[in-house]
């Protein structure tokens, strides 16, 4: 058997050197895409992950119409990569500037994903008759049928859907999810929701979103603006209030994550959801 050559052996030798630090704190990106910004976290390891970093980038440029564009946002992002590079993945949570919530009604053909695409486009057209993007335009995305229940339905549009998946390639990292905001939330506290009947509130900026439930089961949705005024009269009426106000301290209902700080900007806890 012929000999390897020298230097092929020198590199071999390195990488199993790096091997175990590799595999023992494995890195990743969380990003919350906001309207005119991310929210953006470094996190290390996997069984015991670690937040080493944690910023706001606002959008760098408005494009030609004027408007904060997704490929605006993810300039910057670029920019703070050059001096953050990553080796890993980046999970995106898309927020409520840019996902269409629609709640299917029950029928025993919610099974059938073609029928979950008729019946959600034709409640697209009755619920955002003002949009200026076609039904066509999103990419569907189901939440689990539950027997006897609604089943929740977003709508994601597919142009964001590749620019976050050609961005992370274009890293050289490897997209591990994208995710609206409720999918985040909901997937995190539901073994507080599953035991309980009420109203989760999610605040994204100037926005609120009302999430009915019932023992796990989501049985309303709706949209309406919110400011940081309304918080305590809103909070009379929900059972559960997305992000704490204070994440070390939490008043009674408020969901908070333990990985936050008193100084922390609140949307830091959409990248983090289900991280921590």
């Amino acid at each position: 058997m012929s000999r390897l050559p020298t230097s092929w052996l020198i590199e071999l030798t390195k990488r199993m050197r790096r091997l175990p630090v590799t595999i023992g704190r494995p890195e990743r990106l969380c990003v919350y895409l906001g309207g005119r910004w991310l929210a953006v976290c470094l996190v290390k390891g996997g069984f015991r992950p670690v937040v080493r970093i944690k910023a706001i980038l606002p959008s760098a440029t408005p494009g030609r119409d004027g408007n904060h564009t997704v490929a605006a946002t993810l300039t910057a992002l670029t920019e703070w990569l050059r001096v953050h590079p990553l080796r890993g993945s980046i999970e995106w949570v898309v927020g409520i500037d840019y996902v269409r919530y629609l709640l299917l009604p029950w029928d025993e053909r919610l099974a059938n994903r073609s029928f979950c695409h008729a019946l959600a486009a034709a409640l697209f057209a009755q619920q955002c008759s003002g949009d200026d993007a076609p039904f066509s335009a999103f990419q569907l995305r189901l939440a689990p049928l539950l027997f006897g229940q609604p089943r929740v339905a977003a709508l994601i549009p597919v142009e964001i859907v590749n620019e976050l998946t050609e961005f992370a390639l274009r890293h050289r990292c490897r997209t591990r999810r994208i995710t609206p905001t409720l999918g985040v939330v909901w997937n995190r506290f539901f073994s507080l929701m599953k035991n309980e009947a009420g109203v989760l509130a999610l605040v994204e900026g100037p926005r609120l979103m009302r999430v009915g439930y019932d023992h796990g089961h989501v049985t309303s949705l709706s949209v309406e603006p919110f400011s940081g005024e309304r918080t305590a009269r809103i909070q009379q009426s929900v059972t559960r209030f997305f992000p704490a106000r204070d994440m070390t301290a939490p008043a009674s209902g408020e969901l908070a994550l333990s990985c936050l700080v008193p100084e922390d900007d609140v949307r830091f806890a959409y990248a983090l959801c289900g991280v921590f």
